[in-house]
């Protein structure tokens, strides 16, 4: 089903925007603003606007020369997007402590028996999407929209972030993060659910920047420590 777009500039931004999500544009492509207006076939002046949003939002950037360039995806970048996603997701969470339900709570600790399926599955992405939901759940109890919209927003540039879960140690020590969450929401314990959403983050950080010095390393051709004889 085709999402409705309120404005022409709405549906060239979220186009633009999930193509680079999803990598059909790749980092380091050059776009032009007539080329874009052609192919969503508008305009160039909500093109115009919807490229100044994915500016302010880091998804492209502007050089004198290059012109409008799809942005690469660094260590930096990473560092500086999960600052953000850390500070933001554990107020969130601490919010939403003092307004979810016992069933509210109860339905945590189904979503983490479901994602030991995918553990046992070894089915990374599959785990990893459920691992999104399981964030979104808490933080929907928040009361702020605001927050939610610039956490949401903050979650979606992420998905641009090499595949966080590669081996079964990794989910398996997210699932036990997930416990000692779900462990101190039930007991209304609002400091240590912010500090242990808060630390999630931080080895969510370390491990999606391992993530891009591999994909840097293979882009090179270079081989990752350890593998020299």
């Amino acid at each position: 089903m085709t999402k409705p777009y309120k404005t022409k500039k709405e549906k060239v931004y979220y186009q633009l925007r999930e193509e680079i999500i999803q990598g059909k544009i790749p980092p380091g492509e050059r776009l032009t603003i007539a080329g874009i207006a052609e192919k969503c076939g508008v305009s160039e002046i909500p093109v115009r606007e919807a490229v100044q949003q994915l500016l302010q939002e880091s998804y492209l950037i502007s050089a004198p020369r290059a012109g409008l360039t799809v942005s690469v995806v660094s260590e930096e970048d990473v560092r500086k997007t999960f600052e953000l996603r850390a500070a933001l997701e554990s107020l969130a969470a601490r919010l939403s402590v003092r307004r979810m339900e016992e069933e509210q709570v109860f339905e945590l600790y189904k979503m983490i028996k479901d994602s030991r399926k995918y553990y046992e599955e070894l089915d990374y992405h599959a785990y990893w999407l459920c691992n999104q939901a399981f964030h979104r759940y808490i933080y929907q109890f928040c009361g702020n929209e605001r927050l939610l919209g610039i956490i949401d927003g903050l979650m979606q540039y992420s998905h641009r972030y090499p595949q966080y879960y590669t081996n079964a140690k990794q989910i398996s020590r997210s699932i036990d993060r997930h416990l000692e969450i779900a462990h101190a929401i039930s007991d209304r314990d609002e400091r240590l659910t912010e500090d242990l959403v808060r630390a999630h983050m931080v080895m969510g950080c370390k491990t999606v920047q391992e993530r891009v010095r591999e994909a840097r390393r293979k882009l090179m051709g270079e081989e990752a420590p350890g593998e020299k004889e």
